[in-house]
């Protein structure tokens, strides 16, 4: 086993790029949305194309903008595919179609195709092995939960055991929340092992691309990525070296993404040397983010300069961005105007439904809001004036604390960035200095300073937190505790607005401790230093009507602060929305 130094002082190959390698990188892909397929309990002997006609009704919408479909097919260590090197899933669906020699890969594989779309492989570089199996005497599990039909029980039974794993359990590394141990990155052996399973994937599937997904697992024990940056670039350099050789056989290109943190730093952070594998020219498409609002793609378009390097922006609406789950389709519409208007060349969806009343969402709105955003997604006239709500994004949440800290009970995730969102703004304290604003920056992707005669009005609107009680957590279901005489309306923080299933129906929401009715007195904000009036309050929110033309178009900053000093007030600045409603 070669695990060896640090060793940061390789050198790369860079690769030539062919001119018909560059049409398939430049080809009209504006949606790009990312399938995580394998989530299905199929009978024995089902129709295999009927599923697929289930999970294909929002892409073959005429009224949609879906270009691309990726389709992940598992954790990564167990296929339901005939593979000469890993295990087939146990799962007695799956199973009889192998035995009737049904390749239910090649099928969704072929019939997005004959849409005429792209089509990628989506592989999880560290997935958590919880692939669906059937176990005689106990049922299907899939998700690490046993399961009663498509729904949880609720009963943990335990993730796969791979026998890779087994057999050499010195490739591997703890995670506090893993049952399953993932795969070290920086043992030489691990890297050949999943650069010979992709290989087998490539040649053997008439795939358009691939993609590395570093959002789904961490590859290096805590505390090591950055050190053992050259071993995942070099692993890197050798998945584009094999693609490029297929490509070369089978006569036509094949790509390669790789989805990743949503700025440099996080990327720094978990090992991933992305400006080496640009310069070299290692990807084709860099997906970033993942439940993150706030991507930063000018750094990133300065890492791909000169390159034909793609760069689309990732958001998963289940594991959602903390405070945002499943928001109205004007928080959508905001993040897709600031994308845009930052130079984004696509859109990934991660985690999205696929049809209205699919079996992980028989209720709305998670289907309805999913299949409006797939509307107006690349529709760009239609989105130009369109009402948005723009937002500053919240840290954490998605997973649940025992993955990733909420931002109430915040600590520095030290095992990993990606997902994390470890450098968003909210919460923060609110000064209760008149001398000292708390400093907020929020991007605006609608010019609406230029074309201020088209919009109706701007509202920004404030969410706080009294510190001098605690949040309260209750269960969605349930009723909060009434506020005090004194008190505005308590507000709903964070819900989980997901697909709704047995154990997932009364998740827990989060409430804020509201503040003092006084408060509007002395609450200031300035937007880019002009002073705004003062707030009005309603359903538990501070209302800022403002004007457009505060507003700069991208990256503007707003001062909050409070104006009359309490030794012991103690607020926080929960959320803050920059609310804009168009003419009609």
């Amino acid at each position: 086993m070669s695990q060896g130094n640090s060793g940061n002082y390789k050198q790369f190959k860079s690769f030539d790029i062919s001119d018909d390698h560059l049409s398939a990188v430049n080809r009209k892909r504006r949606v790009a949305l990312n399938f995580d397929v394998v989530l299905f309990n199929p009978a024995p002997n089902e129709d295999p194309y009927k599923l697929l006609e289930e999970r294909m009704v929002f892409t073959d919408d005429p009224s949609t903008t879906i270009d691309s479909i990726w389709w992940n097919w598992g954790e990564g260590n167990i296929v339901p595919y005939k593979s000469k090197r890993l295990p087939s899933l146990q799962h007695d669906g799956y199973q009889s179609w192998l035995d009737q020699g049904i390749d239910i890969v090649k099928i969704f594989l072929d019939e997005t195709h004959k849409r005429g779309l792209e089509c990628f492989y989506s592989h999880r570089m560290n997935g958590g092995d919880m692939d669906p199996r059937t176990v005689p005497g106990v049922g299907v599990i899939f998700d690490n939960f046993v399961h009663e039909g498509q729904f949880s029980s609720g009963i943990e039974a335990g993730p796969n055991k791979i026998p890779m794993k087994e057999e050499n359990p010195e490739w591997l590394f703890d995670l506090p929340w893993a049952p399953s141990k993932p795969w070290n990155f920086a043992i030489e052996e691990v890297r050949q092992f999943i650069l010979g399973n992709l290989t087998e994937i490539v040649e053997d599937y008439n795939f358009d691309g691939i993609e590395l997904d570093f959002a789904r697992g961490v590859v290096f024990p805590q505390g090591e990525g950055w050190q053992n940056r050259d071993k995942l670039s070099d692993f890197m350099q050798q998945i584009r070296q094999m693609t490029l050789e297929i490509e070369e056989k089978r006569g036509r290109p094949f790509l390669v993404a790789a989805r990743v943190p949503e700025n440099l730093p996080g990327c720094h952070f978990d090992g991933l040397d992305v400006e080496t594998w640009a310069k070299n020219n290692f990807v084709d498409i860099f997906t970033v983010g993942c439940r993150s609002f706030e991507v930063d793609i000018q750094s990133f378009q300065k890492i791909v300069r000169g390159k034909s390097i793609k760069i689309f922006p990732s958001i998963d609406d289940h594991h959602s961005s903390d405070g945002y789950c499943t928001p109205p389709i004007e928080v959508f519409r905001g993040l897709f105007s600031n994308w845009y208007q930052q130079g984004a060349d696509g859109i990934q969806t991660f985690n999205f439904a696929y049809g209205p009343k699919q079996a992980l969402s028989p209720v709305d709105p998670w289907g309805d809001i999913h299949l409006q955003a797939y509307k107006e997604i690349a529709n760009l006239p239609q989105l130009l004036y369109s009402d948005k709500t723009f937002v500053i994004q919240r840290r954490g949440g998605g997973h649940g604390q025992e993955l990733i800290a909420y931002p109430e009970d915040w600590e520095t995730p030290r095992y990993w960035y990606a997902n994390t969102n470890m450098l968003a703004q909210l919460p923060i304290p609110l000064s209760a200095d008149d001398k000292v604003d708390t400093l907020l920056k929020i991007n605006i992707g609608d010019d609406v300073n230029t074309h201020y005669e088209k919009v109706n009005k701007v509202q920004v609107k404030v969410l706080l937190h009294d510190c001098n009680k605690e949040y309260l957590k209750i269960p969605r279901m349930s009723l909060p505790t009434k506020e005090t005489e004194n008190q505005i309306q308590r507000v709903m923080i964070r819900e989980f607005v997901i697909p709704f299933r047995p154990g997932k129906e009364n998740e827990i929401a989060l409430y804020n401790n509201p503040v003092s009715k006084d408060t509007d007195k002395h609450l200031q904000m300035r937007i880019n230093n002009i002073l705004s009036p003062i707030p009005r309050i309603n359903s538990g929110w501070f209302i800022f009507d403002v004007s457009p033309k505060h507003f700069a178009l991208g990256e503007n900053l707003i001062g909050l602060c409070l104006t009359n000093k309490k030794s012991n007030q103690n607020i926080m600045v929960e959320k803050l929305e920059v609310h804009i409603s168009y003419k009609k």
